[in-house]
């Protein structure tokens, strides 16, 4: 009888143990289920915040990962240790790559698989030489990624330098088999076409990444010569020549761009110049979603820089559609119903691939085409206008890989631009953002706000 009870004692604390055990892999199923959603958008895209990251200062997270891309957030050199700013110009310049660097290798990607760099300073003279120098150190003797960098007003904390990335980490690593110093280790390939401009820095002309063509920032060099155009015009359409010529390089056209930053010094004179030479280069159109603003000083006091992804898929199957609003490469032109008009030779949206670019979205009520009078009210609606063109294609904002957010004031409408991002994303996650402040936009506004969102094609899951 003893024996029988000490085994029945034993069988029940076992079964107890099991049963504990099968309730607390229950309850970790139950909030790892939970959670996923919070990580992972409907369309697949994952918000990272790796270990030993930075802590994010607003309602912004620190990178995606959408199908084979990494998008990073602008990065600034706060220690992660202590998350405060490195006291010290280059330690801080430095730390701002290295935080960078942190993201991308969290999803497999080092700095040599960066397709685009964009580096934001508040004095070109005095830390471009810097940057230089800490690119030089982190890539070696290159090859470099495709660079823009630009002067602008302020960043946030007034903060000296920020770096905003894209990384390629295909989850099919068969692309990076070959051997060439031009690719990288996931099969980035470096882009030095005959006829292009030779670099003035630790930068090079493109990349390509997958499907994607990525144009470093060009200005109006003759190739020829490797010197500025003189004339403003014929400097202005060089700058785009040069962006061409890139794109040509790995079989994609004016057409098959997929989105446009340009960067002028001056809104008032440049923005009609380069009007009326997109004009000239696309004809009556479609035109590639477009953010055109001022900003301070670009590198050796130039007055235009333009900076531009292309498409131009290896399977060419998906251009056989006849389409006039879609390029020969499969670029699909956006202009959803109750979508805003556009004020210039280019449209809201395009569709290439998985990918959903957005132009630069101002506080404009689409009912009447004018500006939303309050401030807060227009920043939301620029929010909203983006919403609806990635809406469109499938997208929601919680797909939202990337925001470039631009206003005028940053003590005055980044506030704003927080609570409104915290009303539409709720508690988060958040996309990765960069925000800047410039001298100018289109029309004298406040706010402009750039993004790219990712919904696969029907089909491609």
């Amino acid at each position: 009888m003893k024996n029988f009870l000490r085994t029945g004692k034993k069988t029940s604390r076992a079964l107890l143990s099991l049963l504990a055990v099968q309730v607390l892999t229950a309850a970790i199923s139950a909030e790892a289920l939970a959670a996923k959603p919070e990580s992972v958008s409907p369309n697949g895209v994952k918000t990272l915040s790796p270990e030993g990251g930075i802590q994010s200062t607003g309602p912004w997270d620190l990178g995606t990962r959408a199908g084979d891309y990494v998008y990073v957030a602008g990065m600034r050199g706060i220690d992660p240790a202590t998350n405060k700013l490195v006291a010290d110009e280059e330690g801080r310049i430095r730390q701002a790559f290295m935080n960078m660097k942190l993201v991308a290798e969290s999803e497999g990607a080092s700095l040599q698989d960066a397709t685009r760099l964009v580096v934001y300073v508040t004095d070109m003279y005095r830390y471009r030489p810097i940057v230089n120098k800490v690119q030089e150190e982190l890539w070696g003797e290159g090859p470099y990624p495709p660079r823009t960098i630009i002067e602008v007003d302020r960043l946030n904390q007034d903060d000296i330098v920020e770096v905003e990335g894209t990384f390629y980490a295909p989850k099919n690593k068969a692309a990076a088999t070959k051997k060439d110093s031009n690719v990288s280790p996931n099969g980035v390939k470096t882009l030095s076409p005959e006829g292009g401009i030779q670099s003035t820095g630790p930068w090079d002309l493109g990349t390509r990444a997958g499907d994607n063509i990525y144009v470093a920032g060009m200005r109006g060099i003759d190739p020829a010569t490797n010197k500025l155009v003189a004339d403003e015009e014929g400097r202005i359409r060089q700058a785009f020549m040069n962006m061409k010529l890139v794109a040509e390089s790995e079989g994609a056209s004016l057409q098959d761009a997929t989105r446009l930053v340009v960067y002028v010094t001056d809104m008032y004179r440049y923005r009609p110049i380069v009007n009326k030479v997109q004009e000239e280069l696309w004809g009556e159109g479609p035109y590639p979603p477009r953010t055109i603003i001022e900003v301070d000083r670009l590198n050796q006091d130039d007055i235009v820089e333009v900076e531009g992804t292309f498409y131009a898929p290896k399977n060419k199957a998906a251009a056989t559609k006849k389409d006039s609003n879609v390029s020969p490469n499969g670029v699909k032109t956006l202009s959803p119903e109750g979508g805003i008009q556009s004020t210039g030779p280019w449209d809201l949206g395009t569709r290439a691939g998985d990918n959903i670019y957005v132009a630069g979205m101002r506080g404009i009520d689409p009912a009447t085409n004018t500006l939303v009078a309050d401030e807060e009210g227009r920043i939301r609606q620029a929010f909203m206008n983006m919403k609806l063109v990635a809406e469109s294609e499938g997208a929601s904002l919680q797909d939202a890989t990337r925001l470039v957010v631009y206003v005028t004031d940053m003590y005055r409408y980044r506030p704003i631009v927080n609570k409104v991002q915290e009303e539409l994303w709720g508690e988060g996650p958040y996309p990765p953002r960069t925000i800047i402040e410039v001298d100018r936009l289109n029309q004298d506004d406040i706010v402009e706000v750039e993004g790219t969102f990712h919904a696969a094609v029907k089909g491609n899951k």
